[in-house]
């Protein structure tokens, strides 16, 4: 497909998006779904203009989309409500995404044609919660929720990703290179590596715009949210060039960024918003594009096994044993444990084994598929149900 017609499909793509999505707001359904499905459904050579089949593209235009998302949720997030929920979140976002994967993996290699390690990278890759998704929902719901619960979600879903990125990154090196022996050491220091450097370098960036923003009085109210953007892309590349996680660095960097009071401050966040829906809408849309419907359902069979053990036995798992450390009340694990919303991040980890040309990676893609959407589906409208049934809602 040419850059024009490309370009021509997106923004009327877009626009059918926002047009179907602002009455859906108030039922809870995330964004994700409406542009996914809008995509999916009106692209893929029967409404575009021709057949749309490029996993580099989309894998870059979504990694980039996926930072800026997460560096905006970091822009709205208090550094206070973080210390309440530091703990546990940091717990789930870790510990319940490598023992969702572990379980969730294992038991893959038994109902799929996926071998062990086929398995296991299938795990990692849907194990994390999605950022927006989580957001958006709570958003629209408004719900109120007993011990901080929501800010456990919304903290989760921010910090998750690194963790399953770098799990999937692990597996796919490993089954690229099935001769040689495992080097677990070399898999840890690059675990390091990928946090120290992406964590590091955010704060970096911050001592440097926190000076620029004490020296320097801009004439222009727009130029504040330019250079900030720009300061992220500049980010980005010696993220990668350094070999660190960007997906945590720019949600670190967004946080620490809301603790200052500079110039402009309230038009740049709005600037960030509408920013971050474009993002949210082309990444969205162009994984819509990226997923044929005809191999979705193909899959479905063998999909609907792992789709439910994740929600109802490794998710739960992974939370469960998340909280062995820390006293928390019943009401709140369970809601937590079903509320691991799935999105556009798995869709995006799961082109990764593709560009690699792995065995079984368009297998992998369409069952990750299958189970964001069966998630974006049943999970938004479950939530605030749940909620109620546990009795996690505060009364007004």
């Amino acid at each position: 497909m040419i850059g024009s017609e490309m370009t021509l499909l997106l923004a009327v793509l877009i626009i059918i998006g926002i047009l179907l999505y602002n009455p859906s707001k108030n039922l809870g359904i995330p964004a994700a779904f409406i542009f996914i499905g809008v995509g999916l459904f009106l692209g893929n050579g029967e409404s575009s203009f021709e057949v749309y089949d490029n996993p580099v593209l989309t894998d870059f235009i979504s990694q980039a989309a996926l930072v800026l998302i997460i560096f905006v949720g970091g822009l709205h997030t208090k550094v206070l409500d973080i210390k309440k929920v530091f703990k546990e979140g940091l717990l789930v976002s870790n510990v319940g995404v490598l023992v969702t994967s572990l379980a969730l993996g294992v038991f893959a290699s038994f109902v799929t044609p996926l071998s062990l390690l086929e398995g296991l990278l299938l795990g990692s890759i849907v194990s994390s919660t999605d950022a927006a998704a989580v957001f958006g929902v709570l958003e629209a719901k408004q719900m109120k929720l007993k011990f901080a619960s929501d800010k456990v979600l919304e903290f989760e879903s921010a910090t998750n990703d690194p963790m399953a990125m770098i799990l999937t990154l692990i597996f796919v090196s490993i089954l690229k290179t099935p001769d040689l022996p495992i080097d677990y050491v070399e898999y840890i220091q690059f675990f390091v590596q990928q946090l120290s450097v992406g964590v590091g370098l955010s704060f970096v960036i911050f001592y440097i715009i926190k000076f620029i923003f004490k020296k320097f009085h801009f004439q222009e109210e727009g130029l504040v949210p330019i250079l900030l953007f720009s300061t992220l892309i500049v980010f980005l590349k010696i993220c990668q060039l350094m070999g660190g996680n960007a997906l945590i660095g720019a949600y670190i960097l967004g946080v620490l960024l809301n603790t200052l009071d500079y110039q402009n401050k309230y038009n740049s966040l709005h600037f960030f918003n509408s920013f971050s829906w474009l993002a949210q809408s082309v990444m969205f849309l162009i994984l819509g594009l990226q997923i044929f419907p005809e191999n979705l359902v193909e899959v479905i069979p063998i999909a609907i096994l792992p789709t439910l053990f994740l929600f109802f036995i490794a998710r739960p798992l992974g939370v469960f044993i998340s909280y062995l450390p820390l006293k928390t009340p019943m009401n709140k694990k369970i809601f937590i444990s079903w509320s691991g919303l799935k999105g556009a991040t798995p869709i995006v980890f799961a082109l990764i084994p593709i560009l690699s040309n792995l065995p079984n990676s368009e297998m992998i893609f369409y069952i990750v598929s299958f189970i964001v959407l069966v998630s974006l589906i049943i999970h938004p409208f479950s939530m605030e149900y749940l909620a109620k049934k546990v009795k996690l809602l505060v009364d007004d």
